[in-house]
């Protein structure tokens, strides 16, 4: 079963938001993430940076080079999120690469999130079957939910493979490029879409991958359950660090009401 946090997405029109933790500087990755749910976010994804990533368009890669400067590591990045719950109370994922998080440690990386109220864990670079043989029942152990990626190229049986685990959601891609581009919903891509939908799945499915305003949300809700904005919202915190420390706050505060108030 999905954990009660995942129950209570939007069945429609789920906004989800991708973030940095560390960036742009070390200690906004809470307080981020604060201000996400109070300005009415369904769910947030907390990247944990790392200096290869291969899914991640410019912006992103920038912002995982920042954040190691600024000393973001996973263990900085537990100890931030030890006291998330219960003042956060919508679902939390960490997304991120498969080489961090085997040199901390599996099993160690999955309690610790478990242990911080984290509900699910995004890893682009995990195969299915290595999570199948060797991982899930570390998931299973700590309640932690995977999620698995979709494409146009995903055969429908997989994809149903997918389903069977009760993933926390699936992650549907919206273009097979990088993250940070700017989607293009054609006649195919939302073929693809509304081929999903009528698989009558148990997981939600979530778009990623070009989202980045309103009319791309839009676009890529039609036939699914809602959308994760990424690049679109680490390009708006850049401005946050050229502020003086008082001003920030309210300016951060501002800027994220102001960036989730668009795409609605």
């Amino acid at each position: 079963m999905k954990s009660s946090r995942f129950n209570d997405l939007p069945a429609q029109n789920a906004l989800s938001i991708f973030y940095t933790a560390g960036y742009p500087r070390l200690h906004d990755t809470l307080p981020i993430l604060e201000k996400l749910q109070d300005a009415g976010v369904a769910m947030v994804e907390i990247g944990f940076p790392f200096s290869d990533p291969v899914a991640d368009g410019p912006t992103i890669q920038a912002s995982n080079l920042r954040a190691i400067e600024n000393g973001m590591n996973l263990s900085v990045l537990f100890e931030q999120l030890r006291d998330l719950r219960p003042s956060i109370t919508i679902p939390v994922l960490l997304m991120g690469y498969l080489n961090p998080v085997e040199q901390f440690g599996v099993e160690r990386f999955l309690q610790e999130a478990a242990r911080c109220g984290v509900d699910g864990v995004i890893l682009p670079d995990m195969p299915f079957e290595e999570y199948q043989d060797r991982y899930k029942p570390l998931f299973k152990g700590t309640d932690i939910k995977p999620v698995f990626l979709v494409t146009s190229r995903t055969d429908e049986a997989r994809i149903k493979a997918f389903d069977a685990e009760e993933p926390a959601f699936l992650y549907v891609l919206s273009s097979d490029s990088v993250t940070g581009g700017q989607v293009a919903v054609s006649e195919s891509r939302e073929t693809f879409f509304k081929r999903l939908a009528d698989m009558k799945l148990r997981s939600t499915l979530i778009v990623g991958f070009g989202v980045t305003d309103r009319a791309s949300f839009v676009a890529v809700t039609k036939h699914t359950h809602g959308a994760i904005v990424g690049s679109a919202f680490v390009k708006a915190l850049a401005a946050l660090p050229a502020l003086n420390a008082e001003r920030s706050e309210i300016a951060k505060t501002e800027l994220i009401e102001n960036f989730i108030l668009g795409l609605r």
